[in-house]
């Protein structure tokens, strides 16, 4: 093989390499966002749910859905 033949197999090989690294990047960047707005749109989330439980029980939805007692 060819100094320049070899060359060009080692730059390629650490081109693959920077896009492994890239991705991972890219996918912690997601979840980092994805973490943030559950929890940002967590607690508007609760209450909407509450409130189609009460629609749908006729209770106040803090229930454990016994029937008490």
């Amino acid at each position: 093989m060819s100094k320049a033949a070899n060359k060009q197999l080692v730059l390629k090989r650490k081109e693959e390499g920077a896009s492994l690294i890239e991705y991972a990047v890219i996918a912690a960047l997601v979840v980092a966002l994805a973490v943030a707005g559950f929890g940002v749109l967590g607690e508007g989330l609760t209450t909407a749910f509450e409130g189609i439980v009460d629609a749908l029980t006729g209770g106040s939805g803090t229930g454990t859905g016994g029937t008490g007692g």
